[in-house]
């Protein structure tokens, strides 16, 4: 498994804190059992009194030269701060004492019987941790690779996956319940609430309605419409129609042209209504014009959630290179990716992007069937060649650094907008190589989704409640392994055939 940016449990933390004197842990990054338990170590390392070294990512020599990589491989090391090298069980009970809530485990692992046990235990998933490996059904990259293929069975890849979700699961639960929290304060500080920003130039209207509620309360994808100088951007479902009406005769704004973004549900339901109501144009791109004539018969679950749009009527205008606004103009670029048929706005005197979907946050693993990851790669290259000081989400969040945005809680994300494009660019490549290593190793599907979320990356187990829930709510249609296929899509149709397919409720032709 190569090593991601965000796995941060194969991080090489050799810069210590100054004046602190750490434990160093030498753990095999490669092993599911070995991430399960560093995992632990980092949720109870509050103090930061040690620090985790994947084998994968260090040269031993700079951590202690008495270390032998194969030594390493073999059992755990760990470097205490009087340079006394602890191994295997040992090793493990001397850790548990750093902590209040593992300190009786520790104490007890140093006296008979327990220690005795202790250590054959511990033997026992050494000896035969090559054969449990997870990377790749056990293809080590690390050492000895060859002799790791030959053990490995699939079976064991699925025993030690599953074992390092369970090792896990009292940390999913608890991230999934403080998740959980979180996302009820912040739709709790959005609801029925706008955010004015740039002297009123910028407007983002929290839209909510009784089923789609669901969605930021479960998942944190919180539904909005933009108002930009005069331009209403993505104006909600019909089921959110309610709460737009409340924010327009509250706002009264003026404006003069609708525009969306991409053809998803949530963004163009209202286009009908918004344009009756204030007479104002509708502008779509032409690929989007076509999926929105007829729109296309969502699944019931989406259409009960969400609400299903109506046809785009035929007085609506196609977008060009610019759009024009009250003081200026929006560049309009073509970024296929979340959707073949995705644009973005681009302010280049405000230096503000009105992005939609074409980034939803560094980490968005349940995408559906219509994503073209390796084609949303190549338009966040090119988004990357904009100067953005502003990135403003379809689904509400704003990243920036500028000071002439206040804070806002759950809302306003203090980054620099290209760091968060690149954090994801960064992610998606990862993702990419990845899967290109698993299909080219001919690695079942669920084998390769396994691979891309390793339980050594933090993200995949704080996010695998969220992700879960959300694939066994859509039946399937978000989920993680939409995510594999996405970049692995063949059919040069802008709607896949398995998008089709799932959208009519048919069965999907035989090749």
């Amino acid at each position: 498994m190569s090593d991601h940016p965000l796995i941060d449990v194969a991080e090489t933390p050799l810069i210590e804190r100054p004046g602190a004197v750490s434990y160093r842990v030498l753990f095999d990054d490669q092993c599911e059992i070995c991430q399960a338990y560093v995992s632990w170590l980092k949720a109870l390392d509050r103090e930061k009194k040690t620090v985790c070294v994947g084998l994968g990512t260090v040269d031993l020599s700079e951590v202690d030269s008495r270390l032998r990589i194969d030594d390493c491989l073999r059992q755990l090391h760990v470097v205490t701060p009087e340079k006394e090298i602890l191994v295997g069980w040992d090793a493990v009970t001397r850790l548990a004492r750093l902590f209040p809530s593992t300190w009786v485990v520790g104490k007890l692992g140093q006296w008979f019987p327990f220690r005795n046990l202790g250590r054959s235990i511990y033997g026992f998933v050494a000896r035969n941790r090559y054969s449990l490996s997870k990377c790749r059904g056990g293809a080590c990259r690390v050492a000895k690779p060859e002799m790791v293929r030959r053990q490995a069975r699939f079976g064991a890849f699925w025993s030690c996956y599953t074992l390092g979700f369970f090792i896990r699961l009292p940390l999913v639960l608890w991230t999934g319940i403080k998740a959980g929290f979180q996302r009820a304060n912040v739709f709790a500080r959005t609801y029925h609430k706008e955010l004015r920003l740039l002297n009123g130039k910028l407007t983002i209207l929290f839209l909510d309605g009784l089923l789609p509620n669901a969605v930021p309360l479960l998942f944190g994808e919180l539904f909005t419409t933009i108002l930009y100088d005069g331009i209403a951007i993505d104006p909600g479902s019909p089921k959110m129609r309610r709460s737009l009406a409340r924010h327009l005769r509250r706002l009264n704004p003026g404006i003069t042209k609708i525009v969306a973004t991409h053809a998803h549900e949530e963004h163009v339901g209202n286009l009908n209504w918004l344009s009756d109501v204030t007479a104002a144009p509708v502008y779509v791109s032409e690929m989007t014009a076509k999926f929105l004539k007829p729109f296309k018969k969502l699944p019931w679950v989406r259409a009960t959630i969400i609400g299903q749009p109506p046809d785009l009527k035929q007085s609506h205008h196609i977008l060009g290179e610019v759009v024009d606004t009250l003081s200026g103009q929006l560049h309009v670029i073509s970024t296929p990716g979340h959707c073949d048929d995705h644009v973005v706005l681009y302010d280049s005197e405000e230096k503000l992007l009105i992005a939609g979907d074409a980034f939803m946050g560094t980490y968005f693993a349940t995408p559906n069937p219509d994503v073209d990851s390796c084609k949303w790669i190549a338009s966040l290259e090119r988004l990357m060649e904009l100067d953005i000081e502003i990135l403003v989400e379809g689904h509400g969040h704003v990243h920036t650094l500028r000071a002439d945005i206040p804070d806002f809680l759950g809302v306003v994300i203090r980054q620099n907008p290209r760091t968060a494009i690149l954090e994801k660019l960064d992610y998606l490549r990862w993702l990419r190589k990845q899967i290109e290593a698993g299909f080219q190793e001919q690695l079942p599907v669920r084998v390769v989704e396994a691979s891309c979320f390793p339980w050594g990356n933090r993200t995949t187990w704080e996010a695998c409640a969220t992700d879960e829930c959300i694939r066994l709510l859509s039946l399937g249609h978000f989920s993680r392994t939409e995510l594999v296929r996405s970049f692995v899509r063949t059919n040069s149709d802008p709607l896949p055939t398995v998008y089709e397919v799932r959208l009519s409720g048919g069965q999907q032709p035989p090749e």
